[in-house]
């Protein structure tokens, strides 16, 4: 058990004077530089300086207070060798021990705040919990064990604070190092499966994207250590740039759910992903200590191998930590090796064991490599100051996107290349400076490369190619200050900046020419995010109640250039001067009442906010819905608002207006039952999403359609009776036969649900974990179901750790049930309803995917001509799922429903010495044919996998 002294603190009241941060046009100033400013740089960091100062001379004195403890193991012998450290809740290590013989330690002063107290011991799993400085004179309990420990600290949920999971006011979800390097996870989010509340889609192997209570893409925010993740190019469905982060990069990560936006800005509207990098440690006394480790995964559904090493080398003043991984990827086998949507069943109407016969029992171009450098290092020029570098590089090569070939589209050509990642900060954190608890600054840069190469469903036609970079530059400055032992306060500011580079060139096979055409976003253009953010926690009634209360303003600027937009001969690519300010006032707030020993309530209200960011805004290309242009290239020919992305869309008859931020509003309540042996909570919610930016289908009046449109020429689509009715029409270009698209606010949306944890142990060797969430999501106008709603979902695991202390099983259930409650959207969307034409069948027979198997305008396999396939999978009068087929524009879906399922798994992990581990498992026990709802592949089979993990 680690007991911890507590000392007394001499403080003094802190007496802000906020008259000189008040005001609009002064805090635009302030983050921004005035417009005709030739210094903006550097008037944002010199405000944000000023303003930090001002705290810094008003604030009170910290006084430094000691810690100390003893280290024990499962059976509460004591652990002598431990390695005790103490970190910030930026993740910079502060203090450093190590246990003596009896398990004791002792550990110099520490000004009052929050910290994170890391143990590990050789023959034993690491463990952090939190520590808060001052602490109750009873302390913490903290065993070593050799099973992966459950997660006891959260730095997102509070910014700046650290706080423990179960007792945060928002519902979090964590994974640690040792969850990460058990298994061979396809991508870093794979380890957040089966988390309340956290459903995780995957459109293409290499690619995975956490939907939070039913939001994804840019409505989530991803941070690395505090940094922002999210750049100006994140698109509005699921994307793929966690891909760009491996797993031996991240020691934890976490999944808070509820808006953020408060806390870091744009983007958090309903939850924030969490990833905080590895950890380096610092030796004993002036001579260097060398750390190292290894691992080695491999697993069956795809055949892959995992390799990953790291060496750290350092002394007590300075530690420098380098690794890398490498992953290798074969293609897929999913459950009983079916494929539910591929293209020959949507557009052929082969049986799955039909296109399992045809192609075989693993998916065709699943394959890819992943490979991962980082390095970190780290100096305390002081016991009370610390200087932390880190750079990490990633990248993938040979992904390609299964939905649009194979998987449901019958593209020719649709790789994803370059992807790749190089993110570096540069922190600086001192404790105690001036009357200020600590003051931390940040600069960072965050460079994403993302490409593509598509071409349509010919070998012969227009091949695209896709060129995209956004570097991203922030700068932050944060500090923490307290008053006695009651109030703790973070406070600060950040600016990102934002440069975009974006090419396409089209390729022409036939002709061998080659041209440049405007790209997917604005070339050159500008996309910057400043704010100012206060946090607050204060501690009433002899710790029994916990107040929590935040704010921040945020403001956004974006910018694009015509000149940085024409091609080799100078001709515009259609790309304006342009120049929008976008800015919000966020909050949140929360109350926890311990009403007895055993039961907390707790509730809370807080406002999430997004503004357009350059996909948005700019974005011309294909997407999972068609082509898409931005709203704005559409105004001139007076576009009508439609009522969904759908190919049959109605107009609402309201015309169409330029893009606004998309705010939420947010209420939570929940209890919470805790003993020594039991967790209970359920956590409700309610969310109001106003003005949400969704896509739309573009509709004209028939009477003046447009010929082109974002300077791609673009043809009518052939209108159905109700758009006939409306005197409506929409339009597609040649790249593809649905209709174009462009972002809009349209309305407002509801969700609304629960998310229920349980965590029971009935001894030191057994206990069990399960959780369950339900939610519900509805757009108001027109009253219908959210797009890409998650179905409900839970997961219950049962663990075993034997008293020998030198092994553990566990074995779980995860299920998911069935979701019919679609969007028009998702019913098109060939990865959910994966709807079909007679005449896209037509297109699809025509196209290069099928002419190896056609024989005399036969198609081989089913000895069928292409009238015959029509007739049998979509005849001319009958009803097919519903749909009365009246046409060859009649769009039927292949499915209503995502179905629901269930899936069995087992996992587990021996002590072979003290320096090695082995961990076993497999999922998917019963090969069990199944597809998480709105992911672009079925879920892979039966998957059998082993890692070694080699540590000194």
């Amino acid at each position: 058990m680690v007991k911890i002294s507590k000392a007394e603190s001499s403080t003094k009241h802190v007496v802000l004077d906020l008259d000189h941060f008040s005001g609009r046009q002064y805090a635009e100033r302030a983050m921004l530089g005035s417009p005709g400013s030739r210094t903006r740089g550097r008037g944002v960091s010199s405000r944000l300086a000023w303003m930090l100062a001002g705290w810094l001379v008003l604030a009170g004195p910290a006084a430094a207070e000691p810690v100390s403890g003893v280290v024990i193991d499962a059976q509460r012998a004591p652990v002598p060798g431990a390695e005790v450290t103490v970190s910030s809740a930026q993740g910079a290590m502060l203090l450093r021990t190590v246990s003596g013989q009896l398990g004791e330690f002792q550990i110099g002063g520490l000004p009052p705040g929050a910290y994170v107290l890391q143990i590990a011991a050789k023959g034993f799993e690491p463990r952090s919990v939190p520590l808060a400085v001052p602490v109750p004179a009873a302390g913490v309990e903290v065993s070593l064990s050799i099973d992966p420990p459950r997660s006891a600290i959260t730095v997102s949920a509070e910014r700046g604070a650290v706080g423990d999971p179960r007792t945060a006011l928002q519902v979090v979800s964590s994974v640690g190092r040792p969850e990460l390097a058990g298994s061979p996870l396809p991508t870093v989010a794979s380890a957040l499966e089966g988390s309340a509340g956290v459903l995780i889609q995957e459109t293409t192997p290499g690619q995975s994207s956490p939907f939070l209570r039913g939001l994804t893409g840019y409505q989530t925010l991803i941070l690395v250590d505090g940094v922002r993740f999210n750049t100006s190019t994140f698109r509005s469905g699921p994307n793929q740039y966690l891909g760009f982060l491996e797993p031996n990069q991240v020691e934890t990560m976490e999944a808070v759910l509820g808006p953020a936006s408060a806390n870091y800005g744009s983007d958090a509207l309903s939850g924030s992903l969490h990833l905080l990098t590895r950890q380096a440690s610092f030796g004993e006394g002036p001579s260097p200590s060398v750390r190292a480790e290894a691992g080695l995964a491999a697993e069956s559904a795809d055949l892959s191998v995992r390799t990953s090493g790291q060496v750290s080398v350092g002394n007590a003043r300075v530690v420098w930590l380098v690794g890398g991984s490498r992953d290798s990827r074969g293609d897929l086998r999913t459950g009983q090796g079916l494929d539910s949507r591929n293209v020959f069943h949507r557009f052929l109407g082969l049986e799955p064991e039909g296109v399992q016969r045809l192609l075989g029992s693993r998916l065709q171009g699943t394959s890819f490599d992943r490979t991962g450098a980082h390095s970190k290092l780290a100096i305390r020029p002081s016991e009370r100051q610390s200087l932390t570098f880190w750079f990490q590089r990633g990248g993938l090569q040979g992904v390609r996107s299964y939905r649009d070939q194979l998987g449901g589209l019958g593209r020719w050509q649709a790789a994803l290349e370059p992807q790749g990642l190089q993110l570096f900060y540069l922190r600086h954190e001192i404790l105690s400076p001036g009357g200020l608890d600590s003051l931390a600054s940040t600069f960072s840069v965050n460079s994403q490369r993302d490409g593509s190469v598509r071409q349509g469903l010919l070998s012969t036609g227009v091949i695209t190619r896709d060129r995209n970079r956004v570097d991203a530059f922030g700068y932050t400055a944060q500090a923490a200050t307290h008053l006695r032992s009651r109030w703790l306060g973070v406070f600060g500011g950040e600016v990102y900046r934002e440069n975009v580079f974006s090419v396409r060139r089209e390729d022409d096979p036939r002709t061998g020419r080659s041209q440049e055409v405007r790209a997917l976003y604005p070339n050159g253009s500008r996309y910057t995010t400043a704010g100012l953010f206060s946090q607050n926690t204060i501690h009433l009634l002899r710790e029994r109640v916990r107040v929590s209360a935040g704010a921040r303003w945020t403001l956004v600027r974006a910018r694009t250039f015509a000149g940085r937009n024409r091609d080799l001969s100078g001709a515009s690519l259609g790309v304006t001067d342009t120049a929008q300010t976008f800015r919000d006032a966020t909050f949140h707030s929360g109350v926890s009442w311990q009403w007895t020993r055993q039961v907390a309530l707790q509730a809370m209200a807080g406002r999430g906010f997004r503004a357009p960011n350059m996909n948005d805004l700019g974005a011309v290309g294909l997407t999972g819905l068609g082509f898409e242009i931005p709203a704005l290239q559409a105004m001139p020919y007076r576009p009508l608002l439609s009522r969904d992305a759908g190919e049959g869309a109605l107009t609402s008859g309201a015309p169409l207006r330029e893009l606004r931020p998309e705010t939420s509003i947010n209420y939570e309540a929940g209890v919470r039952v805790q003993t020594r042996g039991l967790y209970l909570r359920t956590q409700g919610f309610w969310m109001n999403l106003y003005d949400p930016i969704v896509r739309r289908t573009l509709l004209f009046p028939a009477a003046n359609p447009p010929a082109e449109l974002g300077g791609v020429p673009v043809t009518v689509v052939a209108p159905t009776p109700e758009q006939r009715a409306q005197g409506v029409v929409a339009v597609a270009t040649a790249l593809d036969p649905r209709a174009v698209k462009a972002f809009v606010n349209d309305g407002q949306s509801r969700y609304y649900g629960w998310e229920s944890l349980l965590e029971r142990s009935w001894s030191r060797r057994w206990s069990v974990r399960a959780n369950y969430s339900y939610l519900v999501g509805r757009d108001l106008s027109p009253n219908r179901p959210a797009r890409r709603l998650p179905p409900q979902q839970g997961r219950f695991a049962l663990r075993c750790v034997p008293s020998s202390g030198r092994w553990w099983w566990e074995a779980g259930v995860s299920a998911a049930g069935a979701q019919r409650r679609l969007n028009p959207g998702d019913v098109d969307d060939e990865r959910i309803g994966a709807s079909r034409r007679r005449s896209d069948i037509a297109s699809f027979f025509a196209g290069s995917v099928v002419a190896p198997y056609l024989n005399g305008g036969v198609f081989v396999p089913t000895g069928e001509t292409l009238r015959q396939i029509q007739d049998r999978v979509l005849p001319l009068g009958a009803v097919v799922n519903g749909v009365l087929v009246t046409g060859d524009g009649t769009r039927v879906p292949l499915f209503r429903e995502t179905a629901g399922w269930l899936a069995l798994d087992v996992r587990g992990g021996v002590r072979l010495r003290a320096s090695w581990d082995l961990s076993l498992g497999a999922t998917n026990l019963l090969d069990r044919s199944y597809r998480v709802h709105g992911s672009g592949i079925d879920a892979p089979g039966v998957r059998v996998f082993a890692g070694l993990r080699w540590r000194r």
